[in-house]
């Protein structure tokens, strides 16, 4: 099954832009309020009080968004225990195949899509083209190559006239993308 793992717990990274981005936010609320901006600013912690509070505070948040991404994957994998074995096989094979990002949230979603009839894990990925539709981009990328060829060949003259599809059909049937479905 497709599983994105989350970073391995850091230590904070403190930069000229953190102490910058924490001076202009104390800047800005004393400005908000400039009768009272003494008072704020007296208030305010030091920048260094700030930063060394986000060297204590962030590892454990990183460690309880890691925790909460964690639980957020068990519950998507106790839903999809609740299916039967043979469909298991399937909606994994539908979830590897999937465009969507390796994330619990988005495994949660697609279950949920499942769950209401939306996508049938049994039939053709939804994000994957039909045979239908192969068939009509084939056909839509074989007259942009004619009309491509026949523009590089034709000297420009705005007189001529486009060939009209009778005349353009035996040029088609040449590439062999007309089948007697199209009606050729």
């Amino acid at each position: 099954m497709r599983f994105k793992r989350w970073p391995r717990v850091e230590a904070y990274q403190e930069t000229s832009r953190t102490r910058a981005a924490v001076a202009l936010s104390q800047r800005r609320q004393r400005d908000r309020l400039p009768l009272l901006a003494d008072l704020i600013a007296a208030a305010q912690p030091s920048i260094d009080a700030v930063i060394e509070e986000r060297h204590q505070s962030w590892p454990k948040w990183q460690q309880e968004k890691r925790d909460h991404r964690a639980a957020e994957w068990r519950k998507a994998r106790r839903v999809l225990q609740a299916y039967s074995l043979i469909t298991r096989h399937a909606i994994r094979r539908l979830w590897n195949d999937a465009p969507y990002p390796a994330d619990p949230n988005y495994l949660s979603d697609f279950l949920l899509q499942i769950e209401r009839g939306k996508v049938d894990p049994f039939t053709r990925a939804p994000w994957r083209p039909s045979d239908d539709e192969i068939a009509e981009g084939r056909r839509r990328l074989a007259i942009f190559a004619l009309r491509r060829e026949r523009n590089a060949l034709a000297p420009t003259t705005n007189a001529e006239s486009p060939p009209s599809p009778a005349e353009r059909a035996p040029q088609i049937r040449s590439f062999g993308l007309i089948t007697a479905g199209d009606g050729g």
